[in-house]
């Protein structure tokens, strides 16, 4: 078993604590926004549409999920 002293071990602790803040710091100015650009067309109504229309089969696909899964816990193999 290996035995180190009270100081050690705070030394060692502190030691990683600072690289840790510091690693956090570095890896926080990494992580930069994305901005993305907005472009306007004139066929902007369709895809709204098209989101629309995607957006009304997932609800109907999820509840029809959704039931199922309730469903099926009740069951026993």
């Amino acid at each position: 078993m290996y035995e180190i002293s009270l100081e050690e071990l705070i030394g060692n602790l502190h030691t990683y604590e600072l690289r840790r803040n510091a690693q956090v710091k570095e890896e926080a100015k990494r992580d930069r926004g994305l901005a993305l650009k907005a472009l306007e067309s004139d066929d902007s109504n369709l895809d709204f549409e098209k989101i629309a229309m995607v957006i009304r089969k997932f609800k109907k696909f999820f509840k029809k999920a959704e039931g199922n899964i309730k469903k099926g816990s009740t069951r026993k193999p």
